[in-house]
Formats: C-alpha cells, sequence, structure tokens
C-alpha cells in the first residue's frame, strides 16, 4: 500500500510539473509576443506619420505597411473588383477595389471603400463611376496572410466585376494584363474622389492583436499553473491528514 501510495505521489508530482512547467512557459511566450506587437506596433506608428510617399518610392521600400501614399492618375472603371464577405453594422456586402494607373505608369489597387450587398447574391450592386484624372491619398495596406476561403477557385474570364474571396494582386494582375503593386491603397475617409461622395470607410487591421490582449492571455496561463499547484497542494494535504488519521484514501 505504502508503495502503491508513493508511486501515485510521484505520478502527481510529474504531472504537476507538466502542467505548471506547461502553463508558465505559455504564459512567458505571451508576454514576449506583446512586446514584440508593441515594438511592431510602434513602427507602424511611426511610418504612419511620415510624410505621404509616391508609389514609386512605396515599391522600394521593404515594408510600406501603414505608409501614407499621394498618387495622381486615372482609374480604370471597367475592370472593377469586389472583395466579399465585408461587413457594416451587420449589413453584408464588399469592398470596392479599383485599378488606377497613375502618372508613373505603375498600377495599383485601389481600395474605395463598402459597397452594401443588397438582398440578391447573384445580382452586383452598381459601381460608382470615377471619370477623369484625380488625386488619391490613404494608407497602404497589406495582409498579414493568407484569406480563409472554404473552396479556392480559380477567377474567371472576361467578367467583370471581379468578386473575390481574397486578393490575390499577382492573378488580378494578370487578368487585367498589367502588373500590380503588390498591395492596396485604403482611401483616407471622406476623401471625394472625382467629386463624388465617398463610400463608408471604416479601416480596421482586424488581423492585428494588441499587446494587451497577448498580455490578458499570459495571466490566463499564470492563473492556470497557480490553480494547478493550488489544487495539488490541497489535494497532497488532504490525503496527508488521511494518512494521519488512519482513513482509507
Amino acid at each position: 500500500m505504502a508503495t502503491r501510495t508513493r508511486v501515485r505521489a510521484y505520478l502527481a508530482l510529474i504531472a504537476l510539473f507538466v502542467v505548471v512547467g506547461t502553463c508558465l512557459r505559455l504564459s512567458w511566450w505571451q508576454l514576449e509576443r506583446a512586446e514584440q506587437k508593441r515594438v511592431w506596433l510602434e513602427s507602424q506608428q511611426e511610418k504612419a506619420e511620415l510624410p505621404p510617399a509616391s508609389l514609386t518610392t512605396l515599391l522600394a521600400n521593404d515594408d510600406p505597411q501603414h505608409r501614407r501614399a499621394q498618387l495622381s492618375g486615372e482609374i480604370d472603371n471597367t475592370h472593377p473588383v469586389l472583395l466579399d464577405n465585408r461587413t457594416l453594422n451587420g449589413v453584408a456586402g464588399y469592398h470596392l477595389l479599383s485599378p488606377m494607373l497613375t502618372d508613373e505608369g505603375r498600377w495599383v489597387l485601389i481600395n474605395r471603400g463598402w459597397l452594401p450587398r443588397g438582398p440578391r447574391r447573384d445580382v452586383l450592386p452598381p459601381i460608382p463611376f470615377v471619370k477623369g484624372r484625380i488625386q488619391v491619398e490613404g494608407i497602404v495596406y497589406q495582409s498579414p496572410g493568407e484569406a480563409f476561403v472554404l473552396k479556392e477557385e480559380p477567377l474567371p474570364d472576361n467578367q467583370w466585376p471581379l468578386r473575390v474571396q481574397k486578393v490575390d494582386f499577382h492573378a488580378i494582375g494578370e487578368k487585367l494584363g498589367v502588373e500590380l503593386a503588390p498591395f492596396e491603397i485604403r482611401v483616407t475617409p471622406d476623401l471625394s474622389l472625382g467629386g463624388l461622395d465617398p463610400l463608408p470607410r471604416h479601416w480596421q487591421d482586424i488581423t492585428v492583436m494588441g499587446p494587451q490582449q497577448h498580455k490578458a492571455y499570459a495571466l490566463q496561463w499564470l492563473a492556470l499553473a497557480i490553480a494547478a499547484l493550488v489544487i495539488f497542494l490541497f489535494a497532497g494535504t488532504r490525503a496527508q491528514k488521511r494518512r494521519l488519521t488512519g482513513k482509507p484514501e
């Protein structure tokens, strides 16, 4: 009986070390991620405060994310792209991205904002037409990773507006017969393009978890480690009392 009790105690102690060690390691990892994210966000904020850059300057930058852009050129109204599954205040819709030929002779997708989908999915919304040469101000946006889609489908031929589940700059550029910049320009809210009323633009980078969330997860893992230690001590104390009083475990 004593040998069996010792074996159970050793196994419980090993399990405690594994659980507590794992929880502490995950807690420390979340704290490291919080610090990394803080530094990254500060660098992005510093870039956002730099003067607006031309498309040529942005293309030469290794990390143009969140840089301010100022472009001049003409919108290609015949080849709009509708990014599917964008909601605003609970209403389904699209992000409208239009190819733009800049005065520098380069092409880039301009995210003009949100359009409501309408009651029928098979009927695409009307696309506001932008006439003439315009000036665009906005922020560079690059998706941090691949968007999740239920089924990967090739882009249809000669079907415009082009409805997509994710923005593949290379594939869309091939359909257009041009080389697109590997990012989009999210137009500044309330900026009119060609005299049109601005589309709703509520830009938010939902793929980025803030430092505070990482710290909250770190605290949760630390709490789990403490809880495991408390449970082990409570169970050990209770078993010790039973042995001293001669009660069966």
